[in-house]
């Protein structure tokens, strides 16, 4: 169990990071600009791939890079997030611990979007603090 963890909300329009501790907690935004994904072609998905994959996987590749660089190399991970974007993040962060030797957990969780304040409150229950309850007055 963690006294500190690391949460991401991440889609391809923008990614929540939220460094967590019982102390603190601190929020970055980052802003994507990775176009979407457009699967109502009437083409099947191998038929045909638009000139523009190429340039969406290098703002991708460059967009997770960035949100990689605010993850601290020493805390455990919550991914959260919707589409494959939570599972690229994933395994580019788990490839990067491989490259540096380092050991921490890292789970990838497929959601649909939630608010800041939620992202913390799964971020302290993972790290296993979660919020105290209180009986109805």
């Amino acid at each position: 169990m963690s006294s500190r963890a690391t949460g991401v909300w991440i889609s391809t329009d923008a990614a929540d990071v939220v460094r967590w501790s019982p102390e603190s907690t601190q929020n970055h935004r980052v802003e994507s600009d990775v176009e979407g994904r457009h699967r109502s072609t009437g083409h099947a998905p191998t038929q045909h791939h638009a000139q523009s994959d190429g340039r969406r996987d290098e703002h991708l590749r460059a967009y997770l890079e960035q949100v990689t660089r605010l993850l601290p190399p020493d805390e455990d991970l919550l991914l959260i997030g919707d589409g494959e974007v939570v599972v690229h993040l994933g395994e580019q962060v788990r490839e990067e611990d491989t490259v540096h030797g380092r050991h921490r957990r890292v789970e990838v969780v497929h959601s649909g979007p939630i608010t800041v304040p939620q992202l913390v409150a799964k971020i302290r229950e993972f790290a296993g603090h979660p919020p105290t309850r209180r009986a109805p007055r």
